[in-house]
């Protein structure tokens, strides 16, 4: 009996062992003894790796030098409403390197999501407001603007290419209830030619 209550005991540590070394945590060495075959365990990915829209997000940055010549209130302006569960336009260009001010309108009676990980992954966002109060956290995936409000977000277009975005909160959404989209294109800075 006390050999049986034993096994239950290490088949629970071992299973709590999986667990942490499956969601990218370390597990104690006295729950590894209980994995068959554990030297091998930690080779497998994170849940980030398994599911995309739980990693952790990282974002370009600029020097903090570069963004005081920048004149905010002269840079071009990307103004997007949504209105009837769409976006307006639903293809933005931009060019890397620029700065930009771009506005979200939600002209709608519920809570919209921009959710756009790869393009917040690769622009470098400097200030994020909504309805004119200041968000601490600029490396985001999402931003949810709140019914008749305004998300205004300063960023630089740091790295070129083409990014979707979507009213979802996450990819998966899209298999349940569709939702709004676009696309920003973020075109390559070019050096003019001198002949």
């Amino acid at each position: 009996m006390r050999k049986a209550r034993e096994f239950g005991n290490a088949k629970k540590s071992g299973v709590i062992g999986l667990i942490l070394l499956l969601g990218g945590c370390e597990a104690p060495a006295s729950l590894l003894s209980y994995i068959p075959g554990a030297p091998a365990l930690p080779s497998l990915p994170g849940i980030g790796a398994l599911l995309p829209e739980f990693d952790p997000v990282k974002c370009a940055v600029v020097s903090p030098k570069a963004l005081k010549q920048v004149n905010w209130a002269r840079v071009p302006q990307v103004n997007m409403r949504i209105r009837n569960d769409e976006f307006e336009p639903m293809i933005v260009q931009m060019t890397q390197g620029w700065p930009y001010t771009f506005r979200i309108r939600n002209r709608d009676d519920r809570t919209h999501a921009f959710n756009a990980k790869s393009f917040f992954t690769n622009i470098a966002m400097v200030r994020l407001t909504i309805d004119g109060k200041r968000i601490d956290d600029t490396c985001i995936s999402t931003v949810y603007i709140p019914p008749m409000k305004t998300a205004e977000m300063q960023l630089v277009a740091a790295i070129d290419g083409h990014y979707e975005f979507s009213d979802e909160w996450q990819r998966t959404a899209s298999f349940i209830g569709g939702g709004a989209g676009g696309v920003i294109i973020i075109e390559e800075r070019r050096t003019p030619q001198r002949y």
